[in-house]
C-alpha cells in the first residue's frame, strides 16, 4: 500500500533524473562541437559565420543534436592578435509524456587568438 502511494514520486524522481544527465551530455557535447570548430577558425582565420556554423552542424548531427546556433564575433587587432569568440545557443527540450514540453536554454562561449592580419 505505502510503495503504491511513493512509487509514482520515484518513477518521476528517475524521469528527471535521466532528463538532467542526458541534457548534460548534450551540453558537454555541443562545448566540445564548439571547441572543435573554434580549432578549425584558428588554422583558417577568413571561415564566415555561415562556415563555422555549417562545421558544427555536421559535428553535432552525427551525435544526434540539431539547432544549434554557432555566433562569431572578432575583436579587433591588438597587440598582433585578434581574439575571436565563439557561442553556441541550444535549447535542450524535455518532454514527458501527460507533462508541459520544458525547454532549458543553453549558451557556452569559447575564446581563441587569432594572428592578426
Amino acid at each position: 500500500m505505502e510503495f503504491a502511494l511513493i512509487a509514482p514520486f520515484l518513477v518521476m524522481l528517475l524521469f528527471g533524473i535521466f532528463a538532467f544527465g542526458w541534457s548534460m551530455n548534450a551540453v558537454s557535447s555541443v562545448r566540445y562541437t564548439l571547441e572543435t570548430t573554434s580549432r578549425s577558425l584558428q588554422l583558417q582565420n577568413t571561415l564566415s559565420q555561415a562556415a563555422l556554423q555549417s562545421i558544427a552542424t555536421q559535428k553535432l548531427q552525427a551525435l544526434g543534436l540539431k539547432d544549434v546556433n554557432v555566433t562569431i564575433a572578432i575583436d579587433p587587432v591588438s597587440g598582433g592578435f585578434r581574439m575571436a569568440h565563439l557561442t553556441a545557443t541550444y535549447a535542450f527540450v524535455i518532454d514527458f509524456p501527460y507533462f508541459n514540453v520544458f525547454p532549458i536554454n543553453y549558451a557556452t562561449t569559447v575564446t581563441v587568438p587569432l594572428v592578426g592580419s
